[in-house]
């Protein structure tokens, strides 16, 4: 319990110093925060596929299988009508998006589900937790990052520290609901692992695919590769 409250603060941490560190004026580029997105698409495509969803079937297939399903629906829909994930975007300098009050609420709501999803990983495994955790600690910086980035050029003036802390903090309230509802065990512990699940293989997917479309650079699928050969290491020792 008290490493899933470690990472789950530490995540929130990650967001608002993502944020803070473009605010006062610096800069990542654009290879290094894909090259970060990369890693994390290798780690959670891993952990998904040989620790979450497992758990996730031996607790109830059917319901397992919906609530992949309903993970894939969801992010799909969110992606199309919100900025959910703003990481490609912030890669592609999209300039066709603009944050209002729907688009930061997603955005929160993006934070929440993150924060459920680790409390899942941690139900099927300290391992997965992990894992699940480390993954979140490099997804939430690149949120924050980009957030601040789109704030910017929003032409936000005004509250962008304290946006940044909301929406921050929405992993550490979506991991205690992910505790209460994990506490209850049987159909909700299936299908809330099985959301997470297929939450993983679609955020690791959005940031692959895209990718491979390209031909340059090519350093990115050396970090994939180690996001990935890590977990399958770290599961094959256990």
């Amino acid at each position: 319990m008290t490493t899933l409250w470690a990472l789950a603060w530490a995540s929130a941490a990650a967001a608002y110093a993502g944020g803070s560190y473009l605010l006062r004026g610096r800069e990542l580029g654009r290879e290094r925060m894909e090259n970060i997105a990369l890693l994390r698409a290798g780690i959670l495509i891993a952990v998904s596929f040989t620790e979450v969803f497992p758990e996730a079937w031996r607790s109830g297939p059917m319901l397992a299988g919906w609530g992949a399903l309903a993970a894939f629906i969801l992010l799909f829909a969110a992606s199309r009508l919100t900025l959910w994930d703003v990481c490609p975007e912030y890669l592609d300098h999209c300039a066709a998006h603009h944050v209002g009050p729907v688009m930061f609420a997603a955005l929160t709501a993006h934070s929440l589900i993150d924060g459920i999803n680790l409390a899942a990983a941690f139900a099927a495994g300290a391992g997965a937790g992990l894992a699940v955790g480390a993954a979140l600690i490099l997804h939430k910086f690149a949120d924050g990052f980009a957030l601040a980035s789109i704030l910017i050029s929003s032409a936000w003036e005004r509250g962008r520290r304290l946006a940044l802390l909301l929406m921050a903090l929405g992993t550490p309230l979506g991991c205690w609901a992910g505790r209460q509802g994990l506490l209850r065990g049987g159909s909700a512990e299936a299908i809330l692992l099985g959301f997470a699940a297929g939450s993983f293989v679609y955020l690791g997917a959005s940031d692959l695919i895209p990718y491979v479309h390209r031909r340059e650079p090519r350093s990115g699928l050396v970090y994939f590769g180690i996001g990935l050969g890590v977990m399958l290491a770290f599961g094959a020792l256990r």
